[in-house]
């Protein structure tokens, strides 16, 4: 993907062999199928699709296939004669990170995917499609989020997320995409506004859900162990007693007698 003369935009199917390098453009990686794994900067994360990667000018960066993987690779140079242009993308290379595309925006750049597809050599039009991309990325991840950044962490965001995927492995790269952070940087603001890390704050949710489905559910203690996302029910278990200072069964029991 290093080119003396830079294509402004390009479908590529990535090799599984593992390539490292750096180059003197930016770039933005988009996942339109398959899965890729990108290292960038030394934070590394899964891009599928939907799932953005950007990566400023001399970062260096890692990239391989895990299965099947399509990206396309928008290039940009770090300087621009058009002023409003070079704005939109110094702000959005300002920092390396990984983000997550709504579906309204997926969709319309998979029609000018289709249109760089059909057209492999007209390089106006693949400039114009990038100059496009760059300007719905730039809406979505600067304009519609700064009232988020000036808040910081949107805890009703996160605390959805988990919700919905609170009987699955929740990482703190899943987490750190719902609110367009890095995981490094997601993981020092949340650390810092809920005085706990991410991976203890997901157990006090699970563990919360575990009370409800304990006191108002027949389900074994071994599915609730399940449904709440812990390994086994001995994990449960032990997670229980050191937040809630008894088992699982004695806190459905006891519970039961109150009521």
């Amino acid at each position: 993907m290093t080119l003396n003369w830079i294509s402004p935009a390009q479908i590529i199917m990535l090799p599984e062999e593992r390539d490292l390098h750096a180059h003197e453009h930016h770039q933005l990686v988009i996942g339109l199928k398959g899965q890729s794994e990108f290292e960038i900067n030394g934070e590394s994360s899964v891009i599928s699709a939907g799932k953005v990667g950007v990566i400023p000018s001399h970062h260096q960066h890692a990239f391989s296939s895990l299965y099947q993987s399509e990206i396309l690779v928008l290039n940009f140079p770090q300087y621009f004669e058009d002023l409003e242009l070079a704005s939109r993308v110094n702000s959005l290379f300002a920092h390396s990170g990984y983000y997550r595309l709504d579906t309204q925006i997926q969709n319309l750049i998979q029609l000018l995917v289709c249109e760089i597809q059909a057209n492999l050599n007209d390089h106006l039009l693949s400039r114009a499609c990038s100059d496009t991309i760059i300007a719905l990325l730039h809406r979505h991840l600067i304009d519609e989020n700064s009232d988020k950044r000036q808040k910081r962490l949107n805890s009703d965001v996160i605390d959805n997320f988990i919700t919905q995927h609170i009987g699955t492995k929740i990482t703190i790269s899943q987490l750190a995409s719902t609110v367009f952070l890095g995981e490094s940087q997601f993981y020092a603001i949340f650390k810092q506004e809920f005085r706990k890390t991410p991976h203890q704050y997901i157990i006090t949710k699970r563990i919360d859900y575990a009370k409800v489905l304990l006191t108002e559910s027949n389900l074994s203690i071994g599915d609730i162990a399940q449904q709440t996302g812990f390994a086994n029910q001995s994990a449960f278990s032990h997670a229980f007693v050191k937040h809630k200072g008894s088992s699982p069964t004695k806190y459905r029991h006891s519970h039961f007698i109150r009521n």
